[in-house]
């Protein structure tokens, strides 16, 4: 090989180092005041900081942007031959602040001199809500877009926290304060991006708790009420019919980021029971175990939500740019044979009470009513409540329930009790109820982000201007609009009295 080739050899290889070394992307550092790894922000808390810019090489820029903003991705699965895509994907950018950044924090003229480091500092706070803006589409009713314009929590980013939050891949929730460097190009002006960095946070917003949902009849997806008929045993006859029901329980509220307590959100739920036997000689049924789990159901899609989402809606079933993710947690499996059944005496139908024991409500069979006639049939039945209390599990990071513009976050308990018939041969009966449960969270609701002497100056000055341009109309009313309020009136017209409304009497004329 000749010495020339061996020259052109590396001068090429110098020239393309030299190239790669001036297409160097500059080297960016986002950095949180107080920040760490598994730090978890929430409504109205500060994030503060800078960025660190440093240019491999001189590079001129028209614009730095700053920005925190919040996204959500969801992908379905296309499983319809007729398509050539895999998966359908969606990504909705619901949030994003801008920090406005001075003239004066620029170089000038705007060139990045190689090795010195820039500093652009930034200062945002984690609203409460969002703009209308961030939910535009229709929906069928206020409520709904209400609960679209609240912050979901983060989900789905397994970097943001070691435990699982019981979301699928295909729905994710990111917070981040992103930093672009920004360039015009020269032909047509259009922007080009030189450098680009994000900071993921972990952001659970404070939600507040709501009242008990309206379980319609239509909506499948809960069972607050199950009836089951019982039988004394193979070839026996009936033994009679129990009611299981629950009533929705409060929140389960996850404490603020801030709070000193580890105790995990724990709520009770009660399970009421009703024996209606068949004959007077049949008694209540031997109860089993009752098992508790927390259902979590994560709803996303690729389209907006016009309502909220549930198994069994119809648009589920026939629109294929949704899904439904579902995972169950056990809580807690407990024997309850020990629950003590009260015994009860229905009131007659088409019977009436005396008035001696009208105020009475007591329905307890021992107390004696003499006005009541005897019945033929058995009023008797037989009632029990049995606590649950619900606490979450600690192995699972749990984020409050939440409905946004593509995805959603729901969960349920699921209560299984055994019941076991006196008969032999009769395997042991089995009721499932499933109950709506909410997930709520603290936040720092009582406090407001600290703000700085200038921005208390401004609001201050703006607030003494509102009170001095209120307007104030000082002047005398228009004798119309007086009317009666002055006392004292020669023409004041008083009220009739009694004597006005007395029936007159007829005088006969011819009596003196």
């Amino acid at each position: 090989m000749s010495s020339s080739s061996i020259h052109s050899t590396t001068g090429t290889i110098a020239s393309a180092y030299k190239k790669i070394a001036q297409n160097a992307r500059p080297d960016m550092d986002i950095v949180l005041d107080n920040h760490h790894d598994r730090k978890v922000y929430t409504t109205f808390d500060a994030l503060s900081g800078k960025v660190n810019i440093t240019a491999p090489h001189d590079a001129r820029f028209d614009e730095i942007q700053i920005t925190f903003e919040g996204i959500v991705r969801t992908a379905i699965e296309n499983l319809s031959p007729h398509t050539v895509k895999s998966r359908t994907t969606a990504r909705h950018n619901f949030l994003k602040l801008v920090m406005p950044i001075k003239e004066s924090d620029y170089p000038q003229p705007r060139v990045a001199e190689a090795g010195r480091t820039y500093i652009f500092p930034f200062n945002f706070v984690v609203p409460d809500q969002l703009l209308p803006r961030a939910c535009s589409h229709s929906v069928v009713g206020d409520h709904v877009q209400h609960a679209h314009m609240q912050l979901p929590p983060s989900m789905g980013d397994r970097t943001l926290s070691i435990r699982d939050d019981l979301a699928p891949d295909m729905a994710i929730v990111d917070y981040g304060v992103r930093v672009k460097v920004i360039r015009s190009r020269d032909r047509d002006g259009k922007e080009m991006v030189l450098a680009e960095g994000m900071k993921k946070l972990h952001i659970i917003p404070a939600v507040a708790e709501a009242p008990p949902m309206n379980i319609r009849d239509a909506d499948k997806d809960y069972a607050l009420s199950k009836t089951k008929s019982l039988k004394k045993g193979m070839f026996s006859g009936k033994l009679g019919k129990i009611t299981v029901s629950a009533e929705q329980p409060g929140a389960l509220v996850i404490p603020s980021p801030t709070a000193t307590a580890t105790t995990q959100p724990t709520t009770m739920a009660t399970v009421n029971l009703r024996f209606d036997p068949h004959d007077a000689t049949s008694q209540p049924p031997r109860l089993g175990g009752l098992t508790t789990k927390i259902k979590s159901t994560t709803f996303f899609s690729t389209r907006p939500a016009v309502d909220f989402p549930a198994h069994f809606s119809q648009q589920v079933h026939f629109e294929t740019t949704r899904g439904i993710y579902d995972t169950s947690v056990a809580i807690n499996s407990r024997c309850v044979e020990s629950v003590v059944w009260t015994q009860q005496c229905s009131s007659p139908a088409y019977s009436r009470r005396g008035s001696s024991t009208s105020t009475s409500s007591s329905d307890d069979c021992s107390s004696d009513n003499v006005h009541t006639p005897p019945q033929k049939e058995n009023n008797t039945y037989y009632t029990a409540s049995i606590l649950v209390p619900i606490t979450l599990p600690a192995s699972k990071h749990w984020i409050p329930t939440f409905h946004s513009c593509i995805t959603s976050r729901a969960y349920c308990i699921a209560l299984s009790l055994t019941i076991h018939t006196p008969g032999t041969g009769v395997p042991a009966s089995t009721v499932n109820l499933y109950v709506p449960v909410q997930i709520a969270a603290d936040g720092n609701n009582g406090r407001r982000a600290s703000i700085t002497a200038e921005e208390a100056a401004i609001e201050l000055a703006e607030q003494e201007a509102e009170e001095y341009l209120r307007p104030r109309v000082l002047e005398v009313p228009r004798e119309e609009l007086i009317g009666r309020s002055v006392l004292g009136s020669s023409d004041l017209e008083l009220p009739p009295s009694y004597d006005a409304f007395a029936p007159r009497r007829v005088v006969d004329p011819g009596r003196g």
